[in-house]
């Protein structure tokens, strides 16, 4: 397919295609119904072919001719298919019923039907726009170079041509060693949430690869960065120091008091307590975790989440009384912000340490796993526990609006990185916050509010 040699296989499996990009990883998106699992490895690109293609006609050019030449290549190719199902139900088929030519050859056809059938299937239900929302296996690196750009995901995911463009489009830069553009178009806000770091090296090296790899604008901690509340601990603060960005923290469960004073004197760090800053058009608001270090204090779990629920209406007020409108509200434990719900478009959350997102009200709550990939007993990394962020991206205008956020997860025992692109509007629809009518309780009541889950010990 113009200067790349691709291989191209079918077989019986999820409905899925995949695309296979060595050594740098693949994509794979939900395209299809059919019982088909569609391939296409990149053998090997032809440089001075792709560098000729490139001059003459740019990358519209050279996507034209991929496109027309796969035209040529995809129907060969599902032919061949037919005829291997065919050939392969002859040989069974004469084990079979040796001789016996109505049987075999009733075989045959069944056979042909079958891998026919699930091709057509595959082609009547085949959506390119599913290369908007995919899956990247490969290099954390490379992430941000092969998966689409998201504004242009969200307006056009429909455009085969558009969707083969950014693929191809990134997986040259790589192989070339163009300089790549960032994962967003211009003007796109990128936001990278992370927490439950608990000290480890790793999950903050993690957090700063994919802060510099996704040119992120600015960084969100929702806390727990810490894991004993101890002096020690604020060894942590020359590594957020040296992130270079813009870094938002909340206090959570297991951080001290005294190490929210020694995070505000970092020139980097902005300390969310009650309180609310802007960064680049949005207005975030933030509440340290009520409850102490249990190094200085260890609590029921009844306790515990009575004390953690006793914020929630605080929070409604401090959201309600901003003088500008909250976009994002931070906490470290989301129960300290259910009654936001309806009142701001997202809320971000850590603390159970597993990834999850919920709409309620028409506010979208974001949890993020545990980016040190901590074991949630111990508080320290454990290798069967994927360290998690998310990069969210935000459409800049009067509010502005999220429009998709990247789930990034990589094992610490074998290095394998995943990012699933989640189309916020796809996914969960057109998010209007609207407040339930029923009455919420006033900030003087401390309990009885609706929810319950277990604590970080």
């Amino acid at each position: 397919m113009g200067p790349f040699v691709v291989r191209l296989d079918t077989q019986f499996g999820r409905g899925v295609t995949d695309i296979v990009l060595p050594p740098l990883g693949h994509l794979t998106a939900n395209t299809h119904s059919a019982p088909l699992r569609l391939s296409a490895t990149l053998l090997d690109v032809r440089i001075s072919e792709l560098t000729r293609e490139l001059s003459a006609g740019g990358i519209d050019g050279l996507v034209a001719r991929v496109q027309s030449d796969s035209g040529h290549a995809l129907p060969l190719h599902a032919f061949r298919v037919i005829a291997v199902a065919g050939f392969g139900a002859l040989l069974l088929g004469a084990l079979a019923f040796r001789t016996r030519w109505v049987p075999l050859v009733t075989t045959i056809l069944i056979a042909m039907s079958l891998v026919g059938g699930s091709e057509i299937l595959a082609l009547a239900t085949f959506r390119s726009g599913a290369f908007a929302t995919p899956t990247f296996s490969g290099s954390l690196a490379l992430a941000a170079d092969i998966i689409p750009p998201v504004r242009s995901a969200a307006t056009k995911f429909d455009e085969f041509r558009a969707q083969l463009e950014r693929v191809v489009d990134g997986a040259i830069k790589v192989y070339t060693s163009i300089q790549t553009s960032p994962v967003g178009e211009a003007g796109e806000i990128r936001v990278l949430h992370i927490s439950d770091i608990h000290l480890s090296p790793l999950g903050l090296e993690f957090a700063k690869q994919i802060s510099d790899g996704f040119d992120v604008d600015f960084i969100v901690d929702t806390g727990d960065t810490t894991s004993f509340g101890t002096p020690p601990e604020n060894v942590v603060l020359n590594d957020i120091a040296s992130m270079g960005r813009p870094y938002v923290w909340v206090r959570g469960n297991h951080d001290s008091r005294a190490f929210q004073e020694a995070m505000e004197k970092l020139p980097n760090a902005i300390v969310l307590d009650g309180t609310t800053t802007e960064l680049d058009g949005i207005r975030l608001y933030g509440k340290g975790d009520p409850i102490k270090p249990p190094t200085i204090e260890r609590l029921s779990d009844a306790v515990f989440e009575s004390r953690v629920l006793a914020v929630d209406p605080f929070v409604l007020s401090d959201v309600e009384r901003a003088p500008q409108p909250v976009d994002i509200v931070a906490v470290h434990d989301d129960r300290m912000a259910q009654s936001v719900a309806g009142h701001v478009p997202l809320v971000i959350s850590g603390h159970f340490h597993v990834n999850g997102s919920r709409v309620q009200d028409g506010t979208l709550y974001l949890r993020v796993g545990t980016t040190g990939g901590s074991n949630f007993a111990t508080f320290i990394p454990d290798e069967g526990i994927p360290l998690s962020a998310e990069v969210l991206y935000f459409e800049p205008g009067t509010p502005p609006r999220l429009v998709a956020y990247d789930l990034i997860e990589q094992s610490p025992k074998t290095g394998a990185l995943t990012v699933t692109r989640h189309l916020v509007e796809q996914e969960f629809g057109t998010l209007t916050p609207s407040p339930s009518p029923s009455p919420m309780p006033s900030p003087t009541e401390t309990g009885g509010l609706a929810g319950t889950a277990s604590r970080t010990p």
